[in-house]
């Protein structure tokens, strides 16, 4: 299982390099951690990696595994294109409004910001 969780964030390492050589005035993955956004962290797992990929799509990929997930609308319209996972599996329920989630908006903005 190690080797192949090894495998699998090479192969995540290797395709985000590969997005992102496509477009030359993208800066690569950036870290973002719950630690860093406190309540407003809207992920059930600690740690994101935050990339912009062609075409302004924002995804973030966790860290651990290497799934990519969708922020915004164009990465959704490419999320069969690019294998992305549904976002709603990793998303944080709001503890200060039932049955709505944490706001997604600072980290599509942080990650558009990654497209310049």
């Amino acid at each position: 299982m190690i080797g192949g969780l090894q495998m699998h964030k090479e192969l995540f390492g290797l395709a985000i390099a590969g997005f992102l050589s496509s477009v030359a005035h993208a800066a690569g993955p950036q870290l973002i951690s719950a630690e860093d956004y406190g309540d407003a962290w809207p992920f059930t797992v600690e740690e994101m990696h935050l990339s912009c990929l062609p075409g302004t799509a924002v995804v973030v990929a966790d860290a651990e595994t290497g799934v990519m997930y969708p922020l915004n609308g164009q990465a959704k319209n490419k999320a069969r294109a690019l294998a992305l996972e549904p976002i709603d599996s990793v998303w944080r329920a709001d503890p200060d409004n039932a049955g709505a989630k944490v706001s997604l908006g600072p980290l599509i903005k942080q990650g558009l910001e990654l497209c310049k």
